[in-house]
């Protein structure tokens, strides 16, 4: 991470669009965090956290500067409604494996999306 650490957090909001919980999760850790001078990627970082987590997830990503995109994001790459791309493109069995899964909630690295566009 270099530069201005609030910039890592305005990255994570941006992947958190479309879960309207985590958004909100991470939105109070912010207030938490920024009047301390402190970054809420940080704070999550610095915590022992659920394996379930996608704050969690997103955050690793974001400090590690992997490229991602939330199972919202890829769907809006595919042209189509969240829903429907878990169920009819995430679930194929070629589609890439996620860095991270917990029900509805799914991230991937945007080179292993764009490797399997490119293919399909």
């Amino acid at each position: 991470m270099e530069g201005d650490p609030f910039a890592d957090d305005l990255k994570v909001l941006a992947h958190l669009r479309g879960y309207p919980d985590d958004l909100h999760r991470f939105s109070n850790m912010i207030k938490q965090a920024h009047p301390r001078g402190t970054s809420a990627l940080r704070l999550v970082l610095g915590r022992p956290v659920a394996s379930n987590s996608l704050v969690a997830a997103v955050c690793r990503a974001v400090a590690d500067g992997v490229p991602i995109a939330t199972a919202v994001e890829a769907a809006e790459r595919f042209g189509v409604p969240p829903a429907q791309f878990l169920a009819a493109i995430a679930s194929r069995p070629d589609f890439p494996r996620p860095l991270f899964a917990a029900g509805h909630r799914r991230l991937w690295r945007l080179a292993d999306l764009d490797a399997y566009a490119a293919r399909a």
